[in-house]
């Protein structure tokens, strides 16, 4: 809500001292909040837990001055806890714990609101975690002496509960006694889809784990496992199990990979099987001469690999090549596929 210039200097000529304490403290509570989402970036990461964003912001004077001017309180500056904020908007349901766990070793907890468990079963709205915290023990020093006495608000919110609080934002709907009575049962409805929603993400995610566990195992399997089709999942067992020094490669990439392959025909596993047995030697020697410093990525062993062997793959014009390289490339797959099986 912005403020009118008159309704600014009724607000300074009320609440003088208040208004000159919060621009005295702000650039600390911008640091504040700053480090709070470094320290839970860090933490998270560290834990490999999925996450879709850890934002932070410290209030500024005009929301500042529209809680105090809704809220009426008395003393402020003591009765308002998200003068810095931090928000982690996770994936999976079942990380939640794991996410607690970092807050309430990493910092100060002074207050820790579950805004889901709290609500009835006729709640309104799909609620998020909120803590209140302080900084941990952990940050010492002369740079935290002005922060560690001051309040920071953690959000933890899945994708889905960040989704309802924007849309509910939208609507203006704070809590259930702002909604018409028209709405209100439809509102409830989806807030329990949205809560669906999440724990069947959480029971996807698992069930994708169960695939890859039995794709690691069907690997052993040589004859069950290259009647697999190709997809994200097969290819990358199928690189770890058949490049030697074979390393994880991005998702993204795999992806495009395995979109080239399919598109091209390359349905199973087998069929990239026998191109290996094919080409390999071959791929061997092209290696030798363009990457004589190096290897080319596990994705880019496929691509080259099945460029040798088939030539209507994904291949190189060389008179649009404005690349050295992939000129030099070009031309090694037409000398080594003299060595093809």
């Amino acid at each position: 809500m912005e403020h009118s210039n008159a309704d600014i200097d009724k607000l300074w000529q009320e609440n003088t001292d208040t208004l000159r304490q919060f621009l005295d403290n702000s650039t600390d509570y911008a640091h504040l909040c700053e480090e709070v989402a470094y320290i839970l970036q860090k933490k998270i990461n560290q834990f490999n837990i999925e996450y879709s964003a850890i934002t932070f912001r410290a209030k500024s004077l005009n929301s500042f001055c529209g809680k105090i001017t809704r809220k009426q309180y008395k003393e402020p500056l003591a009765q308002i806890t998200d003068l810095a904020g931090v928000r982690i908007v996770y994936l999976y349901k079942n990380d939640l714990n794991a996410i607690e766990n970092i807050i309430e070793s990493e910092f100060k907890v002074i207050e820790k609101v579950d805004k889901l468990e709290d609500s009835g079963d006729d709640r309104f709205g799909y609620g998020a975690t909120h803590y209140i915290v302080k900084l941990g023990k952990a940050s010492s020093g002369a740079r935290y002496d002005d922060l560690k006495k001051l309040l920071c608000e953690i959000q933890v919110r899945t994708v889905l509960q960040d989704s309802w609080a924007i849309i509910a934002h939208h609507l203006s709907y704070k809590q259930e006694s702002d909604v018409p009575r028209e709405l209100k049962r439809k509102l409830n409805s989806l807030s329990g889809l949205f809560e669906t929603a999440d724990d069947q993400f959480d029971r996807l995610k698992e069930e994708r784990q169960q695939y890859i566990n039995k794709i690691k195992e069907n690997v052993t399997k040589k004859d069950i496992f290259l009647q697999q089709d190709i997809n994200l999942d097969t290819l990358n067992e199928y690189m770890s199990s058949r490049i030697p020094g074979y390393q994880n490669t991005r998702s993204e990439d795999t992806s495009k990979l395995v979109e080239s392959l399919t598109s091209h025909g390359y349905k199973k596993i087998s069929q990239l099987e026998h191109v290996f047995s094919k080409g390999f030697k071959a791929y061997q020697l092209f290696e030798k001469e363009c990457y004589p410093d190096g290897k080319p990525s596990p994705i880019g062993v496929i691509r080259h690999l099945i460029r040798i062997v088939d030539v209507d793959f994904d291949p190189i014009n060389i008179s649009e090549s404005t690349s050295p390289i992939t000129v030099q490339w070009a031309e090694a797959y037409k000398k080594y596929r003299v060595n093809v099986k």
